[in-house]
């Protein structure tokens, strides 16, 4: 339903979104540049999109000195937040309740939106929930969850004073997430999670789509093959965050089985980069590689000198979080060895869509069989190649995730009855 503008051109409340996330445009980082296409998106098909988010970068020192800007058509509110530590748990709070509070102030004065679109930065954002339906009780209230808090706490330590502390906020949780009018998770997985507090809400899945998305499947740079991998016959790459979500062990049990000419290589940043260093030096494995991590200028062209990429979750994080890279992996046309659970998201979509292999420990040896088969095959490594490109293009492509959004945001503003 596109949204209807009056005649002298200006928006009327029923056309606004007020869209919430802590760190936004001109800030890089990945989740920023999702909300930046999504408020960009929405704009695009007639909304008034007005963005409150930080005067911080969530990366870099230093503040945004602009206070309000527009931007590809969004409007831009910038509220300040002091810039504590975010590493640390407790000046991580602090900034979030702060710029919570800042955001709600704010938006009593700009007035009743049609739609508030809440993401899940700064954590425990479910806060603002009340507040918000508190102020405008008829505006439709939508979440976008990306990742679960307290969740993603009792994932990362289980136990101890911290653990018990999350445990007690999971048992109030449920009363914010019955503020929310639609829920829009990543996955199956999320989705089960979040039943679980019976919210009540509408429910939708929309995931977060790749930040470059060639028109055509991407041949091998023969040069960069050759300068990463050398002659090799099959080149199997992890790319990205190797955190505390992720396990790497298994792939390196994988490497051991692979036959000469097939290579395994990392090209990573993140806390577990070190035991990862150590590990293969300890194995000491021919056919494995640690690359220095790509600037983003040069990642397109690694992602599309691999066969296969790797993707790990530990299962405890299954539905806490969904590995984005997997879009990315699809969308360069990319099949995938998914190092995690049959039962997550991304090892029910790998399964379902036949877009690679999912590694467990009980099938090592066969996936290194049919790895070290695929070397041989290069018509079969294609045809696997094209299935990946055309998957992604067709169920989880920016502009088929955007128009999901158009529809959400324009069903809640149908007058109801």
């Amino acid at each position: 339903m596109p949204p209807f503008r009056d005649a002298d051109g200006a928006a009327p409340i029923g056309e606004r979104v007020y869209l919430y996330y802590h760190f936004f445009y001109p800030d890089e980082v990945v989740s920023a540049r999702h909300f930046g296409d999504l408020a960009e998106g929405l704009a695009q098909r007639g909304w008034q999109v007005t963005v409150f988010t930080s005067n911080r970068y969530c990366r870099r020192r230093g503040a945004i000195e602009k206070r309000r800007e527009r931007w590809r058509g969004v409007e831009i509110v910038r509220l300040w937040r002091p810039g504590l530590d975010q590493s640390r748990h407790l000046s991580r709070l602090i900034n979030a309740v702060w710029i919570m509070a800042a955001w709600l102030w704010a938006t009593w004065r700009a007035g009743a939106p049609r739609a508030f679109l809440v993401g899940t930065d700064p954590q425990f954002s479910q806060l603002l929930f009340p507040g918000l339906k508190g102020l405008f009780p008829r505006s439709h209230l939508l979440h976008w969850c990306f990742d679960l808090y307290p969740e993603a706490l009792l994932a990362d330590a289980p136990d101890g004073a911290l653990a018990r502390l999350a445990k007690v906020v999971q048992g109030v949780m449920g009363w914010f997430y019955r503020r929310v009018d639609h829920l829009v998770d990543l996955g199956p997985c999320m989705r089960r999670r979040l039943a679980r507090y019976g919210h009540g809400a509408a429910v939708e899945t929309i995931t977060p789509w790749a930040l470059v998305e060639p028109e055509e499947l991407p041949r091998p740079d023969a040069e960069v093959r050759r300068a990463l991998f050398g002659e090799a016959r099959l080149v199997l790459l992890y790319s990205g965050n190797l955190g505390r979500a992720h396990e790497f062990n298994l792939f390196l049990d994988l490497a051991a089985l692979l036959e000469e000419g097939v290579v395994m290589a990392f090209g990573c940043s993140g806390s577990r980069v070190e035991e990862l260093r150590a590990a293969m030096a300890s194995r000491k494995l021919a056919n494995v590689r640690l690359l220095p991590f790509a600037a983003e200028a040069e990642l397109e062209g690694r992602l599309a000198a691999a066969d296969i990429h790797l993707l790990s979750l530990r299962p405890d994080w299954d539905g806490v979080v969904v590995p984005s890279k997997f879009f990315g992996s699809l969308a360069v046309g990319r099949p995938v060895v998914y190092h995690g659970s049959r039962e997550s998201a991304v090892g029910i979509w790998v399964e379902q869509h036949a877009l690679g292999f999912v590694l467990n420990p009980d099938n090592v040896v066969e996936t290194a069989n049919r790895l070290n088969a695929l070397a041989h095959c290069p018509e079969e490594l294609y045809g696997m190649s094209r299935r990946a490109f055309s998957t992604y293009r067709q169920a989880f492509s920016k502009a088929a995730m955007l128009e999901r959004w158009h529809t959400i945001v324009a069903d809640g503003a149908r007058p109801s009855g």
